[in-house]
């Protein structure tokens, strides 16, 4: 028998995986240098939401965690072996001190959802400072492979076969947040093209 569910949730991670790949191109060309401190944080912080909803009951929608994290942890090595800078401010530790909450709360509460938030929390911490360059600076930042990452949240939230907020907060979370930079550094091309 068919499983759509689990096929929308196979092509989600595999959008999640391949929309890194225009990052990673850029990397090697030396036209952009990912923060360590950042990646590592992102890592983190899927790694958490991925647990936190393995252990609340997964659904389908975590191949797009799957599928995000295995991409996001490309980027990070590569910033590791001598691509990336180790650059960090205030962002950063709140980031970081909010993903320790959210695993001291999902251990002291055994509630994985409170995990999940305060790990969607900090990444929109972390995500602030892109969404802000978007603004200001749309062509530094790849709109497709934002917007690529939106869709594939899309396709998780879809597959998911559990409608709870474990298994969507964190997908909806990035389906959000993606879009957002996304259409911000389109539009903002856009306009700039038209007054240049």
């Amino acid at each position: 028998m068919f499983d759509w569910h689990l096929m929308l949730g196979i092509v989600s991670g595999m959008i999640a995986l391949l929309a890194i790949i225009p990052y990673v191109k850029d990397i090697l060309y030396g036209t952009t240098r990912p923060n360590i401190f950042s990646w590592s944080l992102w890592v983190f912080l899927l790694l958490i939401s991925l647990l936190a909803q393995l252990s609340a009951g997964a659904s389908w929608s975590i191949i797009f965690l799957l599928g995000d994290l295995i991409g996001t942890s490309i980027v990070l090595v590569l910033s590791i072996v001598g691509y990336g800078y180790g650059k960090y401010g205030w962002i950063e530790w709140i980031c970081l001190t909010l993903a320790v909450v959210a695993i001291i709360s999902w251990q002291a509460t055994s509630q994985p959802l409170l995990a999940i938030i305060f790990a969607a929390l900090a990444d929109l911490m972390a995500s602030i400072p892109t969404i802000v360059k978007s603004f200001k600076d749309p062509w530094s930042e790849d709109p497709p492979q934002f917007l690529l990452i939106a869709f594939a949240s899309l396709l998780g939230i879809i597959s998911s076969t559990i409608l709870d907020p474990a298994n969507l907060v964190f997908p909806l979370y990035l389906l959000l947040v993606n879009g957002t930079i996304g259409i911000i550094a389109l539009i903002g091309r856009r306009l700039k093209q038209k007054h240049a």
